[in-house]
């Protein structure tokens, strides 16, 4: 017999992450934070063109309209025109891309790294952010006018929005 002690294998030590938002629930505390946070005489609002998964024939229909695609989520307005997109930890800008029409005929869709620096050049300020927090530092760098409550970090949790 053998005098060896058998020992077990060591596991890999576990690292408990706290869960990253999806890119709906940064959007959703965005907005909110948004809502309590601008003041008057500043507006903004939401452009959810890529956002919310449409059939073809409504796609369609607002591009027909004159909806463009590649704009950043959030517009903000005081003495200029402010510009602020979404991105999850690892998110990327959209790049532009070739689709079929349903006639099989193609259609060029533009992207956000192709369309924000047209933007910026006709005089748009887009901030790329990644939290709540930096929202509120984009807004505070183009002094947009916010309400004096606001101050302390938000917050978003992941889970099911």
């Amino acid at each position: 017999m053998s005098d060896a002690v058998q020992t077990r294998p060591k596991r890999p030590r576990l690292k408990l992450v706290a869960p990253e938002p999806s890119e709906d629930e940064l959007h959703c505390a965005a907005a909110q934070m948004l809502d309590v946070a601008v003041a008057p005489p500043a507006m903004w609002t939401c452009f959810p063109a890529g956002n919310v998964p449409l059939p073809p024939e409504y796609a369609a229909k607002l591009a027909r309209m004159g909806l463009h695609s590649g704009w950043p989520d959030f517009l903000l307005v005081h003495r200029g025109v402010f510009g602020i997109e979404l991105k999850t930890a690892n998110g990327v800008l959209s790049r532009t891309r070739m689709v079929r029409t349903r006639r099989g005929g193609l259609r060029e869709i533009q992207g956000q790294a192709q369309v924000f620096p047209r933007l910026v050049a006709a005089g748009m300020c887009i901030a790329v952010c990644r939290s709540v927090d930096e929202v509120l530092g984009a807004l505070r760098d183009w002094s947009i006018p916010l309400r004096v409550s606001v101050g302390l970090p938000m917050r978003v949790t992941g889970g099911a929005a």
